[in-house]
């Protein structure tokens, strides 16, 4: 063989091992993304996805000729869509739905742009995407095919159909999703007999804190936990996700108002894991939840010591961040800057919506009822304590009919019509400091004069700001009718400014001709 042919082989190796180097290492990087997907790890699973398709794309750059180069632009378009690049995804994806041959390319491709059109809350797109995918001969791609179709069925609000859909997939993410769905349709009894099944399953506990979720808002957070409670006797988890399922099930307790049941949970996790970041954010959720459970203002002190001994004691800057933000509306309550109407009032509402402390709150607008029996909103706060203090509030509303009969919060308590219910409640506003529409209104008004129709000449449209002058402005001085303005001395004719015309005379004289520009 002659020494240039010898060469020129030896050239075109090297070349091939090049390209394929590149396309070796993209489907490494497209294996190593899948393997965190399995594992739940969202987050590295889109790194890795992003760097698979930078080489994908590189191959399909430097080779588009090559054997490799339809792979690669199917690879390149996967990548980008499953780490969140749909945008740049969208023209390989289209060029390799129209260019692959092979059916497995076709059908990959054909996925990722069914997540990037679920992405862009559009099942229609995504569900013609997955048509001929869903029935595909490779149990992988059917599988993700039917999560992708219930995701789609699930935007629309067919949720028996998505349901429906998940079932027939084997992805991890399909079971709770398909709880969700159950829930969602109405179905929750076979979403909770769902869960024995799941647990054994493969574990995500992203998906698993969003199905608890789902629960609890359609069957309340005693529900919820019991389903969490069985799924935690089913798996053997890390200390850390079961502390924060725990943590989240607490959360769902306190916001429904039952501050005990939410307390019992933190302190599972306090526990559980006492060192950790969970821990500690546990052990301030517990001096929350000690604050709703409170029946008077010792309590609350007692508990602002106990929170000052905590952030005291570190514990993370999130478990700090909230101490911190609990210490503040200790003080705001404990402290109150003065005594005056708006902000004893304030006070007790503060109690009642911030720290969920319904008993306080219920004393703090009785004691504001009776040291300002006269004051109009005298009436509001014993409405107030009525709802909070349940086992007084017959007696409240007798002590409304008795000394209050007219006011407009027990006309209002009353279902009867209260023309003044209005204003008193925007005196209350403007007495707690809170800004109401109507002196909002004038911040709204137009700073534009309005248009001014029929033909246009010097000096006949007023400045803008003229309209809202408080003063009266000197008359400017006009220019004589059918003479052109004179400019100040020294001023430049703009080369933009608009052609100027003297205005015809009213009454052309006899003969004369009349101006038409």
């Amino acid at each position: 063989m002659k020494r240039g042919s010898i060469l020129w082989v030896a050239l075109c190796g090297a070349v091939s091992c090049v390209y394929y180097n590149a396309m070796w290492r993209a489907e490494h990087f497209a294996t190593e993304a899948r393997r965190a997907e399995a594992r739940g790890s969202a987050l590295e699973a889109r790194s890795w996805w992003a760097r698979a398709a930078e080489k994908a794309e590189s191959v399909v750059a430097h080779h588009p000729t090559s054997r490799w180069a339809d792979p690669a632009l199917v690879l390149q378009g996967e990548g980008l869509a499953r780490s969140g690049a749909c945008e740049r995804a969208a023209a390989p994806l289209a060029l390799a739905l129209r260019r692959a041959s092979a059916e497995a390319l076709r059908e990959r491709a054909a996925l990722a742009a069914a997540e990037c059109a679920l992405d862009a809350n559009d099942p229609t797109a995504a569900d013609r995407h997955l048509a001929g995918v869903t029935t595909s001969r490779d149990a992988r791609r059917r599988s993700r095919a039917a999560l992708l179709a219930g995701r789609a069925a699930q935007l629309a609000g067919d949720y028996a159909s998505a349901a429906t859909w998940y079932g027939r997939s084997a992805e991890p993410a399909a079971g709770p999703a398909r709880a969700r769905a159950l829930v969602a349709a109405g179905r929750t009894a076979e979403a909770i007999a769902l869960v024995d099944t799941l647990a054994r399953r493969q574990f995500r506990e992203d998906d698993w804190a969003a199905l608890f979720d789902a629960v609890a808002r359609t069957a309340g957070p005693e529900a919820a936990s019991e389903t969490l409670d069985r799924l935690l006797a089913g798996r053997r988890l890390s200390p850390g996700a079961r502390a924060r399922l725990l943590l989240a099930d607490g959360d769902r307790f306190l916001a429904a108002g039952e501050a005990e049941a939410a307390g019992a949970r933190y302190a599972e996790v306090t526990r559980l894991v006492p060192d950790s970041t969970e821990g500690h954010r546990a052990r301030v959720r517990q001096s929350r939840a000690a604050a709703a459970r409170a029946e008077g203002l010792r309590d609350l002190v007692a508990i602002r010591a106990d929170l000052t001994r905590l952030a005291l004691g570190g514990g993370g800057s999130a478990a700090a961040a909230e101490a911190r933000s609990l210490e503040i509306l200790l003080r705001l309550v404990l402290d109150p800057e003065d005594p005056e109407e708006g902000t004893a009032f304030r006070t007790a509402e503060t109690v009642r919506d911030s720290l969920r402390a319904a008993r306080v709150a219920g004393r703090l607008f009785l004691a504001f009822a009776t040291d300002r029996p006269a004051s109009i909103f005298a009436p509001k706060a014993v409405v107030a304590a009525a709802a909070l203090l349940p086992e007084a509030r017959d007696s409240l509303i007798a002590v409304l009919a008795a000394r209050y009969p007219a006011s407009p919060y027990t006309l209002a308590l009353r279902g009867e019509p209260s023309p003044a219910f209005a204003a008193a409640e925007d005196s209350l506003a403007r007495a707690l400091g809170v800004e109401t529409a109507a002196s909002m209104e004038p911040r709204f008004l137009s700073r534009v004069a309005p248009p001014v129709p029929g033909p246009r000449g010097p000096l006949l449209d007023p400045p803008a700001s003229a309209v809202f002058a408080t003063t009266p402005a000197p008359a400017r001085p006009r220019a004589p009718r059918g003479e052109l303005p004179r400019r100040p001395p020294g001023a430049r004719e703009r080369d933009d400014a608009p052609v100027r015309r003297p205005l015809p005379s009213p009454s052309p004289s006899p003969g004369q001709p009349r101006d038409t520009s």
